[in-house]
């Protein structure tokens, strides 16, 4: 009499991750406070955490989202794999009517959008997320 066992797989999505310089620079300095080595692993420890929080209109709301130094001034810094899970919701936080986010021509620009939000909050509470 054997048991079946199955395994559960999550699904990751790969993509490019469009940043500022800015946000570069905060990644940097979450590496050296969190002993991280790779801007990929602080990057996904910043999402989980704010999606954690269950409080998306702190996070995202219009003070939030207002673009910096040009909305479309971002660029391709680093490919991420995030959790499938995850990447769903900052795909579901971004379509929200609730939020103002300006059009981007691509998914990857769209998922880009929310976590250079998730990156400001970071910087601008940075004891408001346990990373």
């Amino acid at each position: 009499m054997g048991k079946c066992l199955s395994e559960s797989f999550e699904a990751n999505m790969k993509f490019t991750l469009f940043l500022k310089d800015t946000h570069m620079e905060i990644i940097e300095k979450l590496k050296q406070k969190h002993s991280d080595t790779t801007d990929q692993n602080i990057v996904k420890r910043c999402v989980k955490s704010a999606i954690q929080l269950h409080d998306d209109d702190l996070i995202f709301g219009s003070a939030r989202e207002q673009c910096g130094g040009g909305c479309f001034a971002s660029e391709p810094k680093f490919v991420i794999e995030m959790d499938e899970e995850d990447f769903n919701k900052l795909q579901s936080v971004y379509r929200n009517q609730g939020f103002e986010f300006e059009e981007y021509d691509s998914e990857e620009e769209e998922i880009s959008k929310t976590i250079r939000c998730i990156l400001n909050f970071i910087d601008y509470q940075p004891d408001a997320l346990s990373i």
